[in-house]
């Protein structure tokens, strides 16, 4: 919700929009991206590279809205950027966003990559000697065997669904032995069969089927080492953990304070791996619920460092922002690999029916949507599953297998026999300048046959909102960012229904057993080219054919920040890399 937000989503996830008119006239004053070296605009759609940083300082922060939970379980991907930082797990991903380094899964408190039997479904993860969680216990793997038991208890998740939701965890044996013992009874004595202690330092782990990136459900955000004996509850901030960093104060909706972790440097001594240029900064203040245009005003000022939710700038603002000389080095529009999508509700009429689906898709003038959020230095027109990125090896790589067509739609309407006009509700995030984009598709949906409500809901609801079967809605806008540099982060937590069961993330509970079929047979290929390629047919052939989703927008990163933040950099691995920051005053 990397929902994009994740991460999602984050994110990740929010999916944000500003006021503009109706209809897609591309004519304004749009910047484009471009490159540093005098050609294009000017504008850095790369960051500078990085110099020497000065320890010491505290990053500042804002967002608007609130996200779901700080326990570590949230689908957001702003939550995984902070705890990526704070927190360390079996393994995770090195602090760079250069290819392809920054895709490559390191060991932090494993001593290696897992060793995996010769069938794919043993994986044996040896822990380091001499770690220990904050209170001088040592780390052990009967902690990971619990962090992992934790982590997939269903009754302790956040709004956004967390870990169950991914999908990812299914294939480990006894999964859903485990998660229907604890749903029936959450108080059960419930193990995860599939996951065994050997002795003090190894665990293993074994799948019911071959999973060629289970590895990288290892290294997910989320997946940091508790202590085994850490209560299953609901929390607001995350149990003990091994990491650089801790949350030391969390006021709900108001504020959370990020500081260093004096036991740090013993798990560093141990082998946990830290560079002489990495966890530059003292800590982290974050204030929730600033308004979009005062935290705006506070980073042109440099009274705020960064926006944490990308509140900052939007819409008209983020041109503005780019062509305005006194921000120079400060402002960049750089790949992500995220889309925004709208979810349709196929369990249920009118969007049981594929015709109406496809008529969607022709009937929402995208260009348009794009031209809202900030034009190309924020968004493209988008109609595939995958984000761009992900597309290599399809035979539309760009994104086109919908184009804005209304007649087009008007005869799939019309050919779909249902009476018109066609009562649907959207819902949408309440945030500006979102309900001013659904007010457009609103246009462009009653223009073809449709009677369209729109349902504005607050972020830290949404999802939650969007995962209850019972909830009262037909569409919905979201928005999805890779969980890591693989198709399976679209396919797996968004559209797979297995055993007749959607997974936490398709909330359009879409439940197609060939579709299922198909992504369970390109998932057990290795990492490489031919499972990219595969994965890439899939989603051009599953948008023509079966019309699951009516994605809207492909996604670049806008970033502004202020003039005391040293080595910024962002990429879609881990979003925010905090750990390379620092503060040019400090």
């Amino acid at each position: 919700m990397r929902k994009s937000l994740l991460r999602v989503l984050a994110v990740l996830l929010a999916f944000s929009f500003v006021a503009a008119a109706c209809g897609s006239d591309d004519s304004g004053d749009d910047a484009s991206p471009g490159g540093t070296d005098g050609s294009g605009s000017g504008i850095a759609d790369t960051f500078p590279d990085l110099t020497e940083p000065t320890k010491g300082g505290v990053l500042k922060m804002a967002m608007n809205d609130n996200i779901d939970c700080y326990s570590g379980l949230s689908y957001y991907g702003i939550s995984w950027s902070l705890f990526y930082f704070m927190a360390r797990g079996l393994y995770g991903y090195p602090e760079t966003i250069e290819s392809p380094d920054t895709d490559v899964v390191q060991a932090d408190l494993a001593t290696d990559l897992p060793e995996v039997s010769d069938d794919g479904l043993t994986y044996s993860v040896t822990l380091r000697e001499g770690l220990t969680f904050p209170d001088g216990a040592p780390v052990t793997a009967a902690d990971v065997k619990a962090t992992f038991e934790y982590m997939l208890d269903p009754n302790i998740q956040c709004a956004t669904g967390g870990p169950p939701a991914s999908g990812y965890y299914n294939v480990i044996e006894g999964y859903d032995d485990f998660t229907t013992a604890l749903t029936d009874d959450p108080a059960a004595a419930a193990e995860l069969s599939g996951i065994v202690a050997v002795d003090e330092l190894t665990t293993e782990f074994t799948l019911s089927r071959p999973d060629g990136a289970f590895v990288r459900a290892l290294a997910m955000g989320w997946s940091f080492i508790r202590p085994a004996d850490t209560k299953r509850e609901l929390l607001e901030t995350p149990p003990l953990f091994v990491g650089p960093y801790k949350i030391e104060d969390y006021t709900l909706d108001q504020s959370l304070t990020v500081v260093r972790e004096p036991s740090w440097e013993d798990n560093v001594a141990a082998g946990v791996p830290e560079g002489a240029n990495e966890n530059n900064i003292d800590g982290i203040e974050l204030a929730i619920g600033v308004p979009d245009d005062i935290q705006l005003a506070q980073i042109k000022d440099n009274e705020l460092d960064i926006t944490w939710d990308g509140s900052a700038p939007l819409g008209s603002d983020v041109p503005a922002v780019a062509n305005d000389s006194a921000y120079d080095g400060r402002f960049f529009s750089t790949p992500d690999a995220a889309v925004d999508y709208g979810v349709f509700r196929t369990d249920k009429a009118p969007f049981d029916n594929v015709e109406l689906r496809q008529a969607v898709n022709y009937a929402v003038d995208r260009a348009n949507t794009a031209k809202i959020v900030g034009g190309e230095l924020s968004r493209s027109p988008w109609s595939e599953i995958l984000s761009e990125n992900l597309l290599v090896g399809s035979d539309d790589e760009t994104g086109e297998v919908y184009t804005f067509d209304p007649d087009k739609a008007q005869e799939l309407v019309d050919a779909s026999g249902v009476e018109t006009p066609i009562k649907v509700t959207i819902a949408h995030f309440a945030d500006d300048p979102a309900p001013a984009v659904a007010a457009a598709i609103k246009e462009n949906l009653d223009a073809v046959g449709f009677d369209v409500s729109l349902t504005p809901l607050s972020s830290d609801v949404y999802y939650g909102f969007l995962a209850d079967e019972t909830s009262d809605y037909d569409l919905a806008v979201a928005g999805w960012g890779q969980d890591y540099s693989d198709a399976i982060t679209f396919f797996g937590p968004l559209l797979t229904c297995p055993d007749g069961v959607p997974t936490g993330s398709n909330y359009g509970r879409f439940c197609d057993t060939d579709f299922d079929a198909s992504v369970q047979e390109i998932s057990v290929m290795p990492d490489g080219p031919d499972r990219a390629a595969a994965f890439a047919e899939l989603s051009t052939s599953t948008m023509k054919d079966k019309a699951p989703w009516w994605p809207l927008t492909n996604r670049r990163k806008v970033s502004f920040v202020s003039d005391r933040v040293g080595n910024y950099i962002w990429g879609p691995g881990k979003q925010f890399y905090f750990g390379t920051y620092y503060i040019k005053d400090a």
